[in-house]
């Protein structure tokens, strides 16, 4: 069976005026950035609300970032049929990264 690969990125903006974020996608797959996602840091965490499909049946997409420092974060992402009541979390992320080390004896 051949390996299908997807890869993707997301585009985050940041509006001074508001303090809001807008989180938008894109896939390889599809070539095209979906609707964002948007929300905002407040106590260490970041709660991120936006429209998606899902199955052809349109959901509520939320996503949560957490446990954000400079080594590690968790990123969570839910949907919802009927307006956030319950939120189904249906992908989860832990990210880390190793500590910087300091450059060895003589090396620039």
């Amino acid at each position: 069976m051949p390996r299908l690969e997807s890869k993707g990125l997301t585009l985050r903006l940041f509006d001074p005026s508001t303090r809001l974020w807008s989180l938008y996608w894109s896939s390889s797959g599809t070539g095209r950035l979906f609707p964002p996602v948007v929300g905002r840091f407040t106590g260490g965490r970041g709660e991120f609300h936006g429209e998606d499909t899902y199955d052809g049946k349109d959901v509520r997409v939320r996503f949560v970032w957490s446990g954000v420092s400079a080594t590690a974060a968790r990123w969570e992402q839910a949907f919802s049929a009927d307006g956030g009541h319950p939120w189904v979390t249906n992908w989860i992320m832990d990210f880390t990264r190793p500590p910087t080390q300091p450059p060895a004896c003589g090396t620039p």
